[in-house]
């Protein structure tokens, strides 16, 4: 027997009021947008996460309290996500010409693709459990809130950084 959850107890389950807004992304992104475009490797982007979320909290009113923390770290989540699809298509792009390079001599190896659609799939729903379990062990406390979001960026950062420098390998 499966168990139906309402919408409401499924709404539940997922932060709430972490959808950072428009002035956050637009006053603090260009902290993250220029750090980027400097790194010249993987330490320097590592670098320059938490340095977008950083600015907003010490700048905003209210920027750390939980509401303001949980708003701007979630505002460079959603910052880094927009690098995450850029450097996701960019690998695609690499690895699509690969296999079609080699499917000519040997199409059974060629699914460089298809691999790293399954393993970005797979690491969607690995981040999102993950930071479902964050946001979970604070139970009904505030800091869940603050969990979830930090627990996004530091995901999705990281994996931006690893596809970042897979697809450049193949450039």
């Amino acid at each position: 027997m499966f168990l139906r959850l309402s919408s409401f107890a499924a709404a539940a389950l997922v932060p709430i009021s972490l959808h950072a807004t428009e002035h956050e992304i637009e006053t603090y992104g260009t902290i993250l947008d220029t750090c980027y475009a400097a790194a010249t490797g993987p330490d320097d982007l590592k670098a320059c996460i938490g340095q977008m979320s950083g600015a907003c909290m010490e700048a905003e009113e209210g920027g750390y309290s939980t509401l303001g923390m949980s708003s701007c770290t979630n505002a460079e989540a959603q910052a880094w996500d927009r690098y995450l699809n850029l450097e996701y298509k960019a690998t695609v792009a690499g690895l699509r010409a690969m296999d079609t390079e080699e499917a000519a001599y040997f199409p059974e190896f060629a699914k460089r693709v298809e691999n790293l659609r399954t393993a970005q799939r797979a690491w969607i729903t690995f981040r999102d459990s993950e930071c479902g379990l964050a946001y979970a062990m604070w139970g009904s406390g505030s800091m869940r809130n603050i969990a979830w979001a930090s627990c996004q960026l530091e995901m999705t950062a990281t994996r931006t950084i690893e596809l970042k420098f897979l697809g450049e390998e193949m450039r």
